[in-house]
């Protein structure tokens, strides 16, 4: 058996490609032309090592020599297209061998494409990056499908219960309309109204998701005065608040410099950050919306008197249909979109959050929005 030898490091973000060839010198020349070009590169100098190797970690792509002793190309790829953790994994047939039978064979056999010996260093760059570029498209429709079906079951799932209590509340009201009072009526009547908010909440989450996803949510920057802003969405969520007795403050300082930001976005992110904030705090305590005025920056800020968020949770806070340990305290509506849509117009906005969290005593959101430099117009 030969053994598998890294020639660079690896990083998490970069390609890592399999060399397989029996000649060390082969080994040698791909390998420095793929490290120098920034590939991660591993090597292994038979079919068997080949398999050793990719069973310890899966390469991006592979590049295999087709005649090598004990067990050529063929049966290499082969066997790598009858396993599922393996059979997408691009191969390049590496040959010396140009008959039209050995071509067609290794694309019968799964191969994406094929590289004559002596090769061109030009070419072999080209081909890679073109299959890489494809494996990279190709992921990231698997990872849209996936979400697709998380959007699909979540909707399925959270629109199905609420629902069915507005059906179960109509269809008693109209089987016993005259055993209703006015204090019964208003009841249901708040019930339905508390339903419908969390139902479209989840509506306007996942249509935000999607514009945002299809690029059909644009930013467009310019100066604002942001404290009107600030000032007018936290009067919006004194009624919200006041029903959990919670008390919202708003301070700013004096004469805050215009920002750099989209209107909307801006909108978007406080409404978001805001409704979380109310969300997660427990009755009869407060939250505390600032502006506050920075070198390059306005620091907006939104704290919260809730449970805190835990170490694990903030690693994954801001990713689609996150799930954290802490729940909201009145029965309000989450799906975990929240956080992920203020991250993603945070940065088309150019700014910058930051989450400063202690388990039980609270959470802080930071938003440092980029400062309107002085010469610039609305018009720009």
């Amino acid at each position: 058996m030969h053994l598998e030898t890294p020639l660079d490091s690896h990083a998490a973000d970069e390609a890592l490609i399999l060399i397989v060839d029996d000649i060390a010198r082969n080994l040698q020349v791909l390998g420095s032309i793929l490290s120098e070009n920034g590939f991660g590169v591993s090597v292994a100098s038979s079919g068997q090592g080949a398999l050793d190797a990719i069973a310890e970690q899966a390469p991006d792509i592979i590049l295999l020599d087709i005649q090598m002793p004990d067990m050529d190309g063929f049966e290499v790829c082969r066997r790598l297209k009858l396993q599922a953790a393996t059979r997408d994994v691009p191969v390049i047939f590496l040959t010396a061998r140009t008959e039209t039978e050995d071509i067609v064979r290794g694309f019968e056999l799964g191969a994406v494409d094929y590289i004559t010996k002596p090769f061109i260093s030009q070419e072999l760059l080209a081909r890679v990056r073109t299959h890489l570029s494809v494996v990279r498209q190709n992921k990231r429709l698997a990872d849209l499908n996936k979400e697709k079906d998380e959007f699909l079951g979540i909707a399925a799932h959270d629109l199905r219960n609420p629902l069915s209590k507005i059906q179960f509340i109509a269809e008693k009201m109209s089987y016993k309309a005259d055993s209703f009072t006015p204090d019964l009526i208003k009841e249901a009547s708040a019930d339905i109204a508390h339903t419908v908010a969390g139902m479209m909440e989840l509506v306007s989450n996942l249509l935000d998701v999607n514009a945002i996803e299809q690029g059909h949510l644009r930013t467009e920057l310019n100066p604002i005065e942001i404290e009107h802003i600030v000032e007018h969405i936290v009067r919006d969520y004194d009624a919200r608040a006041a029903k959990k007795k919670i008390t919202l403050h708003y301070t700013h300082d004096p004469a805050l410099p215009l920002v750099l930001a989209d209107e909307v976005a801006i909108v978007q992110i406080l409404d978001n950050l805001i409704s979380n904030a109310v969300k997660y705090s427990p009755f009869n305590k407060s939250v505390t919306v600032r502006l506050l005025t920075e070198t390059d920056a306005v620091r907006l800020e939104v704290e919260d008197a809730g449970p805190g968020i835990s170490d694990d949770d903030q690693k994954k806070m801001f990713r689609k249909f996150a799930r954290l340990s802490a729940q909201p305290t009145g029965g309000e509506h989450t799906i975990g979109l929240g956080l992920s849509i203020v991250k993603k117009l945070v940065e088309d906005i150019k700014a910058e959050i930051s989450v400063r969290s202690v388990l039980g005593k609270g959470t802080t959101f930071i938003v440092r929005i980029p400062l309107a430099s002085t010469d610039v117009t609305a018009a720009e």
